[in-house]
């Protein structure tokens, strides 16, 4: 599971940097109002003004945090688990995406890996792989068995 997290953390932190550094600015921003209005003006209309800024800027919020989950929604699935055999491996050129075939049972998946997974693994190799499930990136890679 650490493998799976640190790997999202990885290709991600610079969104979660912003997404965190958005939300601890305005929630200052609504403390201080809040403060402000409450020493200087203790009146029903700056706490409803002060009611519709918080209202607003929750969802700037929510639109921030969607955009986020749109852009990687593997945050909150759990990593897909697979055992099986190669059954084959390819390159795109035209994309640079290398892919690999595994059949598990009678279900076969093709999932993306990098370069030097594809390097490694052979077809007919017995392999255990950790992915993202939206996406279909390899995480970890273990060859159970090799024929060569």
């Amino acid at each position: 599971m650490a493998d799976y997290y640190g790997y999202l953390w990885s290709t991600t932190w610079p969104n979660l940097g912003v997404l965190f550094l958005i939300i601890g600015v305005i929630l200052s921003r609504l403390v201080w109002k809040f403060v402000t209005t409450w020493r200087n003006a203790r009146h029903v209309w700056g706490f409803l003004l002060l009611s519709l800024k918080m209202v607003i800027w929750v969802g700037v919020l929510g639109v921030y945090t969607q955009l986020l989950l749109f852009s990687q929604p593997d945050w909150f699935a759990k990593p897909g688990l697979i055992e099986g055999t190669v059954q084959g491996k390819s390159f795109d050129t035209a994309s640079n995406i290398y892919s690999v075939d595994i059949r598990s049972g009678t279900d076969q998946t093709k999932l993306f890996i990098d370069f030097f997974v594809y390097q490694r693994l052979n077809i007919d190799d017995h392999v255990k792989l950790m992915y993202l499930p939206i996406r279909r990136e390899v995480i970890r890679c273990e060859i159970v068995s090799s024929l060569l």
